[in-house]
This record gives structure tokens, sequence and C-alpha cells, in this order.
């Protein structure tokens, strides 16, 4: 082969590993996560088939078609009631094009439940939209990074509890968005590590952000998806009444970072 020859094509393949980096760098992954907490029952059972993520069209428009990115597990099922701490559940990944995520919907099965000692409860859906609720957000796609998304669900509002000899539960989730990117979480532990706290964080206008509780047997609870520069007020709700409420007062995180809330020493009552 003559040296020109070879010349050239050294020139065309740099060119086209260049704009095939290029390309790479132009795309954005993104990962949506489901996170929770028991609530007032032992385990909550989910069918998750996927999320559906809309986007913005090439120029900045809203009218692309959804992608869906499937829960690959064979088993379907996750107990969000353990999702507490630092466990997270991936609903689904994929990559897209810089622009801005506009649409999140969870997809859901059939086979949801509960457990209440060891009796395991059915849940009903509402609404057919209760089945697929969709959840509207503004989130930029950066070229060559990941984009952790955590779909919160709170699990003190996510039932309605119908009376009568044969007590009925439906499904309606309230579900609370966030990028791990523009926000930060606070985290301590609960002592005595076996006790069943709610723990409930709201900003300075009253208005809720996060619910969780701390997670056997070691105790531990983190506060996700807060923005920083705002003050938080935590509660701590004991479900054992032996046990009196605790408040914190003047929580505060910055964006990306872990702000330690030490230990939580549970009072009891006189």
């Amino acid at each position: 082969m003559k040296k020109t020859n070879l010349i050239f094509l050294l020139f065309l393949f740099c060119c086209f590993s260049c704009a095939t980096e290029d390309l790479n760098r132009s795309n954005g992954l993104v990962n949506v996560f489901i996170i929770g907490s028991p609530g007032e029952f032992d385990e909550i059972w989910l069918e998750i088939l996927g999320a559906e993520v809309k986007t913005t069209g090439g120029r900045g428009t809203d009218n692309t078609i959804p992608v869906f990115l499937p829960n690959t597990q064979t088993d379907k099922r996750v107990n969000v009631g353990a999702l507490t701490a630092s466990s997270q559940f991936l609903v689904g990944r994929g990559e897209f094009s810089e622009g801005n995520i506009l649409e999140i919907k969870l997809l859901l099965g059939d086979d949801n439940f509960i457990i209440v000692g060891n009796q395991r409860i059915p849940l009903l859906f509402n609404s057919e939209q209760a089945k697929e609720p969709i959840l509207l957000v503004n989130y930029a796609i950066r070229g060559g990074i990941s984009h952790d998304i955590f779909l919160d669900f709170d699990a003190f509002s996510s039932f309605q509890i119908s009376g009568g000899l044969e007590p009925m539960i439906a499904l309606d989730p309230e579900i609370r968005p966030f990028l791990s990117l523009n926000t930060g979480r606070a985290s301590g532990s609960i002592s005595p590590a076996n006790q069943r706290v709610a723990i409930v964080t709201v900003d300075e206008n009253d208005i809720l952000w996060s619910t969780t509780s701390s997670q056997a047997p070691s105790g531990n609870f983190s506060l996700r998806g807060l923005e920083a520069g705002k003050l938080y007020r935590t509660f701590i709700l004991p479900f054992n009444p032996a046990y009196l409420p605790d408040t914190l007062d003047s929580v505060r995180v910055n964006v990306i970072q872990n702000r330690q809330l030490g230990t939580i020493n549970l009072r009891l009552r006189n």
C-alpha cells in the first residue's frame, strides 16, 4: 500500500472515531429509580413494568413519541416498602439526545398487594390513570453524563381504605419526582433501631418534601431529593405510643451532598 493511501485511511479513521465520540457525548444516560417506605404497612409490593419518558423534540418542541424504558427483571414485583435509607430499585434506563425531559409515566401491572402481619391484601386501582401515573417535570439532559431520576412513592398518601367486614384498599400513587443532580440529601439513624417511625419533612411553607421511615435492623434513614438553600423541618413520629415524637429544625443541604444528622434517640414517655 502506498504511503499516501495509508495516511488517507488513517485520516478517515480518525475522523470517524472523533465523530462517533462526539455523537456519544451528545447523548445522556437516563436512569429512572423508585424509592419509598412501608408507611403503615409491613410490606408494599408493586408490579412495575417500566416507565415512559417524553422529551423535547429536535427543535425544542414537545411532540416527540415517548420512549419506553422497560423493567428488565424477570419478576417485576418490588417491595417499595423496603426502599428506604440508601435502597432503590431501577425501573428502567436509556440514552437520550440533549434536550429536556418533560414527562415521566410509571407503568404498573395488576399484581399489587400489601402485607399486614401474615395477611396478603390485594390492591385495586381507583382508575386507569392511577395505573399509569403521569409526572410532569422539566429536567435538562446533558450529553456525556448520567442522570438519576428518582420517583419517591409516598406510602402515607397513596392508599384509600374502605370500611366494612372485608376492607378494600385502593391504590392511587402519590409520587414526587426529583433529579439527583439538582438536589441533596440528609441522613441519620434512629435509636432504638428496632422501633418503627414515620419521618416527614416539610419546608418553611409547610409543603411536604419527603416521607420515609428508618430501615431495620440498622435504624438508618435518608431524606432524599431536598433542594439546596431551603430550611426544612423533619418530624420523627414513632408508631409505638410509648415513645415521644421529636422534631429536627433548620435542616439544610447542599446539592449532591449528604448531610449527616447523627443519631436521634427516641425518648420514653413518663
